[in-house]
Formats: C-alpha cells, sequence, structure tokens
C-alpha cells in the first residue's frame, strides 16, 4: 500500500509537470502538489542564479506569514540549506535541518524551526533546493525521502528542460533580429540604390538623349550622312534610359511607399508581368489602411518572387494574386495554371521559395507552397499585421 501511494504521488506530480506551459507554472503546481500530497504546512524552492553559488526563491506554497510579508523579504540570501548545498555536504534528501529563517521569523516557536531538503539534481548538476516545512513531531520515512528524491530528479530535469528552452528561444529572438535588421538594411540599400541611378544615371542618359537629338536634328539639315547613325544613336539611348526606369522601380518602387502594398502590386503586374505575356489578377479585401512597411515590403517582396517563379518556370497562361486581411492577418496568395512541381524535389533546389520563407519568419509569419505537376501551384503566406 505504501509503495502503491508513493507511485500514485509520483504520478500525479508527473503529469503537473507534462502538462505545464512555463517553468514558473510547473515549479507552482508541482510545489503544490507535493505539500497537499505529503501533508505538510509549506514548501519553497530555491534555484540556482546566474551567477556562481547565487540563489533565489523561485517558488513557494504556505509561507508563514513572517516570511512572506514584504515581499518575501526574508526569503532573499543565504540560509543554513543554501550553504550546505553549495559546500557539497547536502546531496540526498535529509529530515531536518534547523532553519535560520524560521528561527528569525519563529523565534517564539521553537519545534517550528525545522524543515526537510531536497537538493534538485540532474545529471551531477545542482539546480536548486526543493523545502519542505514539517508539522511539529511529523519525520519523513525512508521511502517518502527516496521517493522525494526522485519527485526533485523531476523537477531538476523539468527546470534543466525549461532552461534549455528559454535559451533556444533567446537564440532564435536574437536571430530574427539580426536578419530583421538585414531586412531592413537591404530595403534601404535598395532604395539608396534605387535613388542614386534615377538622380545621376538617369539625369546622364537624359542629357546625352538631349544632345544626340539636337545632332542628330543638325545633320539631318545639313544633310548629314551621319544623321540616320545619330537617330539611332539617340533611340538605343533612349532605349537605355527605359531600361533604367525600370531597374530603378524594381530595386524600390516609390509607390510602395507612397501608397502601399494593394497599388503597388498592381502596378507590378501591369508593368512587368502582362508585357510577358501571362495573363494576371489582383484583388485586394480589406487593404483601406496601410500596413506597417515590414509587412507590405514583405509582402510585396512574396508576390514579386512568386510571379518571377511563375514567369521563369510554371509555363502559366494565367496567375491570380490575391492581398486579404482578416483581422490580425494579412493573407497573400499568388495561384498559378503551369505545369506545376513536386514540392520536394523543388524545395531541394530552392528556386527562390527559402526565400520566400525567410522573409515572412522576419515578421513572424508563414509560407506554404501546394502544387501537384500538371495542375499548377499555390503559394499562400500568413502574415501578422501588428508587431509580430
Amino acid at each position: 500500500m505504501q509503495l502503491a501511494r508513493q507511485t500514485a504521488i509520483f504520478r500525479s506530480i508527473s503529469e503537473v509537470l507534462n502538462r505545464s506551459y512555463t517553468l514558473r507554472e510547473a515549479l507552482d503546481g508541482a510545489l503544490r502538489r507535493i505539500c497537499e500530497l505529503m501533508d505538510v504546512e509549506a514548501g519553497w524552492i530555491f534555484l540556482h542564479g546566474p551567477n556562481p553559488g547565487e540563489f533565489h526563491l523561485a517558488a513557494d506554497v504556505g509561507l508563514p506569514a513572517p516570511l512572506a510579508a514584504a515581499s518575501k523579504r526574508r526569503m532573499s540570501g543565504d540560509c543554513r540549506c543554501i550553504s550546505m548545498l553549495r559546500e557539497g555536504t547536502l546531496r540526498e534528501p535529509v529530515n531536518v535541518i534547523q532553519c535560520a529563517r524560521l528561527e528569525q521569523a519563529l523565534p517564539q516557536l521553537a519545534e517550528r524551526h525545522r524543515h526537510a531538503s531536497v537538493p534538485l539534481v540532474a545529471q551531477d548538476e545542482v539546480v536548486g533546493i526543493l523545502n519542505l516545512m514539517l508539522p511539529p513531531g511529523r519525520t519523513f520515512t525512508d521511502g517518502e525521502l527516496d521517493m522525494l528524491e526522485a519527485v526533485g530528479h523531476e523537477l531538476a530535469v523539468t527546470i534543466q528542460r525549461a532552461r534549455l528552452f528559454e535559451q533556444v528561444r533567446a537564440q532564435e529572438h536574437v536571430r530574427r533580429q539580426l536578419l530583421q535588421r538585414l531586412l531592413v538594411a537591404q530595403e534601404e540599400e535598395r532604395r539608396r540604390i534605387a535613388r542614386d541611378l534615377h538622380d545621376h544615371a538617369g539625369q546622364m542618359m537624359t542629357a546625352l538623349i538631349i544632345q544626340l537629338a539636337q545632332l542628330s536634328s543638325q545633320a539631318e539639315s545639313d544633310g548629314n550622312p551621319l544623321a540616320p547613325q545619330l537617330r539611332r544613336l539617340c533611340d538605343l539611348a533612349q532605349q537605355g534610359l527605359d531600361e533604367l526606369r525600370k531597374l530603378v522601380h524594381e530595386l524600390r518602387p516609390s509607390i510602395l511607399d507612397d501608397l502601399g502594398l494593394g497599388p503597388a502590386v498592381r502596378w507590378y503586374a501591369e508593368a512587368y508581368v502582362r508585357p510577358a505575356g501571362l495573363q494576371v489578377h489582383v484583388e485586394t479585401v480589406g487593404l483601406d489602411s496601410r500596413l506597417s512597411p515590414d509587412v507590405e515590403t514583405v509582402a510585396f517582396r512574396i508576390v514579386q518572387e512568386a510571379l518571377t517563379n511563375v514567369l521563369r518556370h510554371a509555363r502559366a497562361e494565367r496567375a491570380d494574386v490575391r492581398l486579404d486581411r482578416r483581422g490580425d492577418t494579412l493573407l497573400v496568395m499568388v495561384r498559378d495554371d503551369g505545369v506545376g512541381f513536386d514540392p520536394e524535389e523543388t524545395h531541394r533546389r530552392t528556386l527562390g521559395l527559402a526565400g520566400m520563407r525567410e522573409r515572412a519568419e522576419l515578421v513572424g509569419g508563414t509560407v506554404q507552397v501546394l502544387s501537384v505537376p500538371g495542375v499548377g501551384t499555390t503559394v499562400l503566406a500568413r502574415l501578422p499585421v501588428g508587431s509580430p
């Protein structure tokens, strides 16, 4: 019966740990369950801090009023159990430790100056200590101490796992911040290059065209045989200026900054997609107000990359673009009626799909690619409208 009770207690505490989403929730829930099942008056957990030898209160249940007063001021600093843990003399659960905190908080109740202590150890690493305040005259049996040792190990493993998860999440947050800065820097560089091309190279080309046109007119009026060649040079210079203007708009379309995502996508479809022989239909829903610059830029680049892939690889006749804001989410869909592909094979060759996913992740979004050979392809991005 004792073994069955201990097994039930251990299972109950493990269930609390496994269904908790945060370390604080896990410690609070497990400690409360331990105090209930072990029939103790109070309990608290100290965890190893970021600095060597430093411990802090991580969870508590049923603290005596003097210990809970003044924002639990008495629960900070050193005590005997922590000193023993730090010195390496507390390696296994012990039944009785005379507690300096309880002596200070309850000086008139000498029989309540003690608690049981369970070191929280996993993989030879001490992560903290569990203290349980016993009622007067109560001690744990050897079997209960063994069970508490197993519980302590389970707690320690949970703490290690939570801390590793926090480290991974922090590293992912840093990575995302760096990538977002890269995205901003990239777009700023695009904007700078486009502005320089427009202001400098564009003006030089315009001046060249004007001078060639004047020379051509003068040569024609003088009957100079070089007049046709000058006219051809003038036409070539005009074509070069037109290509330069297209390059400037493609690098960073000013319409995206001035008018927003919907007009920019329509302009891109009319200026680049239709002239290439692809029928394209653009539909926007819920874009009456502007979105954040990051989201608009990411959405535009996803549409741009998706349509570029359609022109290069799909052999399609029609493409549909839909921008649909639904609450706090912007849905970006590009669908074509082309030859399709095997997503697994294409993932290995990328074709810009990885770039679209990376851009979406920078603002906390996702990109899904659905394709069937001979049927067509759909690119669907979900981007949060608010701050990610």
